[in-house]
Formats: structure tokens, sequence, C-alpha cells
């Protein structure tokens, strides 16, 4: 086996068993917020710069850099996305029962009224830029120079979407489960893009962000 396929080996198993690792610990350890937050930094963070590492490859390098002038094209973005989603919100919230969902959720992650913000600002900030670097840098643009481009896209985006309906999945009913998982996969593949045109992953985390805002908004409401 060439190097070229040894490091692209070791990179798909690294997000997959980091992915693997989260899902159980989050679905059946549960362990406090914070300690799971401790542990995704380290399986989503400090394992795949390790690995990179070994591999003699640079981590923080052109997919980190940002102009000055896209600042303001990515806030425009990210504004436009919370938006969206809370427009998608009021226009369907009569159809679909969000306070059963919100309840469900705030049980299965064990947060309440009196520390949601803390949550709220720790998922909108930390854990999106935890996401983005594993499933995005790692997983996508990484990846990439070992691999097809069809591939990269099919790989991250789909376990994007496995990832997070292992989270989320016996919260939601059936169809609204399928509709989620057909949207996170989606979603990924639109994230992978908008990180390919600007080789760099602040694109895709800067909409991973503001659609935690809206997310976080709707939760509020009905937390």
């Amino acid at each position: 086996m060439n190097q070229c396929c040894k490091k692209r080996l070791w990179l798909i198993i690294t997000v997959i068993i980091s992915c693997v690792v989260m899902a159980f610990i989050e679905t059946i350890i549960e362990p406090t917020y914070f300690l799971k937050s401790v542990l995704k930094m380290l399986f989503f963070l400090f394992v795949p710069i390790l690995v990179i590492k070994l591999q003699k490859e640079k981590v923080f390098a052109d997919s980190f850099s940002l102009h000055k002038k896209s600042i303001l094209q990515l806030l425009g973005l990210g504004l436009a996305i919370y938006g969206i989603i809370m427009g998608a919100f009021f226009l369907t919230k009569e159809i679909f029962d969000y306070s059963t969902l919100v309840n469900s959720l705030s049980t299965d992650q064990k947060v309440s009224h009196t520390h949601f913000i803390w949550v709220a600002l720790y998922i909108s900030f930390g854990n999106s830029l935890l996401e983005e670097f594993l499933f995005r840098f790692v997983a996508f643009l990484h990846l990439s120079k070992y691999t097809t481009k069809k591939a990269v896209y099919f790989f991250s985006s789909c376990l994007f979407a496995l990832y997070h309906i292992a989270m989320i999945g016996s919260s939601f009913p059936v169809p609204l489960l399928l509709l989620a998982l057909v949207g996170l996969a989606v979603g990924g593949a639109i994230f992978n893009y908008v990180d390919e045109k600007g080789r760099t992953i602040y694109y895709s985390w800067i909409i991973h962000m503001f659609a935690d805002f809206a997310i976080m908004t709707i939760w509020y409401l009905h937390i």
C-alpha cells in the first residue's frame, strides 16, 4: 500500500471512530454536558490533529485563512441562514408540534432553563466549530488530497447526517427523522461546496453557527 492510500485509510478510520465513539458516549454513557463537551473536543479535534501531524502534514494552514473582505460576506450569509430557518419555523409551527420536540431534546440533552444560555453559546460557537473541523476540514478538504471529489462529498455529508441522526433519533417521529436525515445530508453537501469554493472552513462554520443560533432561538421559545 502506497503512502497516499495509507494516509487516506487512516483519515477515514479516524473520522469514523471519532463519530462512533462520540455517538456511544452521548447516547449510551450519557455523561454530564461538561464532560461530554471535553470528550468531543478530544475526539473531534485533538485526535484528528494528532493523526494528521503523524502523517507529517500541516493542519492550520490555508484552510484556516480569512481575508478581511470576506467577513461582511460571511456575516450576511449567516444572517440570511438565520432568517430562512426562523421564517420556516413561523410558517410551519402550526403543522409541527415543536414544543414536544424541544421538551424531548431538553430531556435527552439534560438541558434546563437555568443553564440553557451556556449550553446555547457552546453549541453555537464551540460545538459547531468542532464539527466543522472534523466533517469539513478532516473528512472533506484534507481527505480530498488523497481521493476523488465525489468520494469526499459522499463520505463527509453522509457521515455528518448519520452522526446527527444518532444523536437525535429517539426524539423525532419516523417521518420527521427521514426528512432530517435527507436534510442533514444535503446540508452537509452544501457546507462542503461553500468550503470547496472558499478553501476554508469559515464559510461552513458561519452557516452552521447561525443555523444553531436559529435552533437555539426556537429551543428557547419552547423550553
